[in-house]
């Protein structure tokens, strides 16, 4: 793939990478806000202004925790069109693009590096937009652009890349010049930090593609530009103190949180032959994962030979074809804060984890696919001299194809999780917001077998009886639902809502003692409920509690002195007082 050195090469770049995100993605501005997007944005007031939007709220829920640079971003969302939620996708887009033209940048200069320059002076621009490209446009990455809350994996990729692009400029300048890029790179690096924590090896992969690409040793590279590496890692202090304040990111990510740090080691072999599955064949993609974890090795045996096998050829492979070996360098270290030991215990595997380290695997394959063109006999490809350019439009066509045909999935809450629900049946959460998602969309019935489903399978959790058990009420199966409400107030007893449903239920079914406790423990955690005082009062007149009835209505009528149903009920109960004995 010949290229040029035009001044104009970088627009051009750009102007190409556009076009094949917008090809890609047209289809995806209209998709609503899903799964996280909720906390995170729909009810996060926050949002609404500068000053609030850079503290730390945990009640947006653990994707911005941690993070001000995401936050921001999604402010100045708001700032300029509110909730339309056509805006946040256009920025998810446009940085993306961004994130692409980086790539492209970064990629072409590590091809034009002094070990290489000589072999790629001509193909660097054409191999390294064919990398941006297909990296774009694939499939794999839909849930980093189309998912809106997953804007950090797109932000923290960009300045990522940013990072290491600024150090190859910093190695190729001198003087003055070099330590403006090497700011760029420590401003970068912090900012990274501040959108995902992954960026945190970003230093080390920047060192070792320094001595890869532009060092011939190690004392050389320490003597040339280690004051830019300490400041690079002191980024990681700035990271350690967001990760506090976040209290391990609202205790989702870290050990002592329910997870064993090996159960989740021994099932990323797993995902990471999945993630590698997806970049050749991007078929079954899935929005979550769920709770998957191994328990015995046996599960995982063949993944690990596997991963195994591949760590050990990126090894030889830095020790006798550096440039090589760094790919896979490039996919196992930026991949290594979520797929290693460190559990996150909301999900153990996620395909947006291979946002950036994508970019390695298709690095190898392009220049693979290159030396095996130049293989080929000198008359055959100067006859055909089209054919890279052919196969890679074919390719980046159908990857093109593919992302829009899944950016369908994202355009409403009941397409995305009745694909998460048909691609990982064994998912319980999947099951939950399908069930979710079908009573929204006024199919109860269908409702139902989700909410089965998902408190069918392990783990268990109380939220998934509710539902169930309300939709049950519904349909008038009340000792079902009953059951449900029991079961999931076993899981969690301190929902008073859950307590109040299950009062009115055995209530109905003449069960009145038993009513009359469940909104006790109510009103107990919850005793600001009118409502729930009016209610409690009914029950207990119909023991023949008149006093503690009384006691009720007139706690009602002191939260809400116009509930008139209470001023009614309490004037019948003191007009009628209970006869004496005969």
């Amino acid at each position: 793939m010949t290229g040029f050195s035009a001044p104009g090469a970088p627009l051009a770049a750009l102007a190409l990478l556009a076009l094949g995100a917008l090809f890609a993605y047209h289809n995806s501005f209209d998709g609503r806000f899903l799964f996280d997007d909720r906390s995170a944005i729909l009810e996060n007031p926050d949002l609404r202004h500068l000053a609030t939007t850079l503290r730390e709220n945990p009640g947006a829920g653990p994707t911005l925790v941690g993070r001000p640079v995401l936050r921001l971003s999604l402010w100045i969302n708001y700032a300029l069109g509110g909730l339309a939620v056509r805006g946040y996708h256009v920025l998810n887009l446009l940085l993306h693009v961004l994130a692409a033209w980086t790539l492209w940048a970064l990629a072409r200069r590590l091809l034009e590096s002094p070990g290489l320059r000589g072999r790629y002076r001509e193909t660097a621009f054409g191999l390294a937009l064919a990398i941006a490209l297909i990296w774009t446009v694939h499939p794999l990455q839909t849930e980093s652009v189309s998912y809106v809350v997953q804007r950090a994996e797109i932000l923290g990729g960009l300045f990522y890349l940013l990072t290491l692009y600024s150090v190859t400029r910093c190695a190729s300048a001198g003087g003055r010049g070099s330590g403006v890029w090497g700011l760029l790179a420590v401003a970068s690096c912090l900012a990274g930090v501040a959108s995902k924590e992954t960026v945190a090896t970003a230093p080390l992969l920047a060192l070792a593609m320094d001595r890869v690409f532009f060092e011939p040793s190690w004392r050389r590279l320490w003597q040339a530009r280690r004051g830019l590496y300490l400041a690079l890692c002191s980024t990681w202090i700035v990271l350690a103190l967001l990760m506090r304040i976040s209290s391990r990111r609202l205790g989702s990510a870290g050990f002592g949180l329910g997870m064993h740090w090996w159960e989740y080691a021994l099932t990323q072999p797993y995902f990471i032959c999945r993630y590698l599955g997806l970049s050749l064949f991007p078929s079954t993609l899935t929005l979550d994962y769920g709770f998957y974890l191994a328990r015995t090795f046996g599960e995982v045996a063949p993944y690990a030979a596997l991963v195994l096998l591949l760590l050990t050829l990126t090894v030889v492979g830095l020790w006798l074809a550096p440039p090589l070996g760094f790919c896979g360098l490039w996919f196992f270290l930026i991949l290594a804060p979520t797929s290693s030991v460190v559990p996150l215990v909301t999900q153990t595997g996620a395909e947006h984890r291979m946002y950036l380290p994508l970019a390695g695997l298709i690095a190898l394959g392009v220049v693979a696919g290159e030396a095996l063109w130049l293989r080929a006999p000198p008359g055959l490809r100067t006859r055909f001299w089209g054919v890279p350019w052919l196969v890679l439009v074919s390719l980046v066509a159908a990857l093109g194809v593919r992302t829009v045909q899944r950016n369908e999935d994202y355009r409403s809450e009941l397409s995305i999780w009745q694909s998460v629900a048909n691609d990982w049946p064994s998912n319980p959460r999947a099951h939950y917001n399908l069930g979710i998602a079908l009573a929204n969309a006024g199919r109860p019935r269908e409702a139902i077998l989700q909410y089965e489903e998902a408190v069918r399978l392990p783990p268990d959790a109380p939220d998934p009886h509710f539902n169930l058990a309300s939709l049950l009420a519904s349909a008038g199966r009340a000792s079902e639902a009953i059951h449900q409400y029991e079961e999931g107030l076993r899981l969690e007893p301190d929902s008073a809502e859950a307590h109040f449903n299950l009062g009115n239920l055995l209530a109905g079914t003449a069960r009145v003692p038993q009513a009359i406790a469940h909104y006790e423990e109510g009103l107990r955690l919850e005793p600001d409920s009118a409502e729930a005082h009016f209610n409690l009062g009914n029950l207990l007149v119909i023991a023949g509690r008149r006093d503690e009835a009384i006691v009720q209505y007139k706690e009602a009528l002191r939260l809400k002195p116009d509930l008139d149903r209470a001023s009614i009920n309490l004037g019948s109960v003191l007009a009628n007082p209970p006869s004496g004995p005969h």
